[in-house]
């Protein structure tokens, strides 16, 4: 070999180590970008937008209720548009659901609660799924320990913003005391004793800190679980991530709250005295 062709040979061969070089750091760069991505970002639940689905709905809204945004619940077919009631007579369509409170944006105390029917779904031992399910029957998925642990977001889209809510309650409450809350704006102790009331009364405890300042939002529905002639309200509630904050499968677990919910199912409960 000419000494030409030799150092022609040599140069090619420290091209090939270098770009094998690089072509390895740039793989374990990628592995670690990816690993990360998944770590710390959206893989467990992504906020999906419903911009659209919005506007298509607002085309057929009424004089008795307008499109305001839309709901996601987590691993349930509520997927559908939300109404703020125009007229106090509160005439809106049984197969979709209402808002309290409209406005994300200004300085306030941060509490917003969405109703929705039930119809299909209100006894003691809930189904999860079925064909007839087309309002919020679902949402009683939640009473089901193993349903609570693998779903735990809320999406409310308005605004042109999609929020992304962690759940950290969910309760029944009897309807009066529910309906003794504002119906719209809370003051900062109003606030307060909702989620403190709800942290304690939550059938499962979830591994969620809740601050003064969190958004907070609570999906409702009616229900007939306990057999003892009161009305109900079945609540799950989350607060807004915080920007940088992980979206991740957290920990939950069941409190003793949830004894009166399991003999419920085992048709032990049958009157009030034995549910308090």
């Amino acid at each position: 070999m000419s000494g030409r062709k030799k150092v022609l040979s040599e140069k090619l061969k420290r091209y090939n180590v270098i770009l094998l070089v690089l072509l390895g750091i740039l793989i374990v760069g990628l592995t670690i970008m990816l690993g990360v991505k998944l770590f710390y970002n959206d893989s467990y639940y992504r906020t999906v937008s419903r911009k659209e689905n919005i506007k298509k709905s607002q085309k057929l809204d009424t004089n008795d209720y307008s499109t305001i945004g839309w709901i996601r619940v987590q691993g349930t077919n509520i997927d559908y548009p939300l109404y703020g009631v125009v007229q106090d007579t509160f005439k809106y369509p049984v197969t979709e659901s209402y808002l309290w409170s409209l406005n994300m944006d200004k300085d306030y105390h941060n509490v917003m609660i969405t109703y929705g029917h039930n119809i299909m779904n209100l006894g003691a031992n809930p189904s999860r799924k079925d064909e007839t399910f087309t309002r919020m029957e679902e949402l009683m998925s939640y009473v089901y320990y193993d349903f609570a642990k693998e779903n735990k977001y809320l999406q409310l889209s308005m605004n042109d913003k999609d929020y992304l809510y962690k759940i950290f309650a969910v309760n029944f409450m009897y309807v009066a005391d529910l309906n003794e809350y504002p119906e719209g704006e809370f003051k900062q102790e109003e606030r307060n004793k909702y989620v403190d009331r709800l942290l304690k009364e939550s059938i499962y405890d979830y591994d969620v800190n809740i601050q003064d300042d969190d958004n907070i939002l609570s999906v409702v529905t009616c229900s007939r679980f306990f057999d003892d002639g009161k009305n109900y309200d079945f609540i799950v509630t989350g607060r807004l991530v915080r920007p940088g904050e992980k979206i991740d499968n957290y920990k939950v677990s069941r409190n003793k709250n949830y004894t009166v919910v399991d003999e419920a199912m085992k048709g032990e409960i049958n009157n009030e005295e034995e549910i308090a």
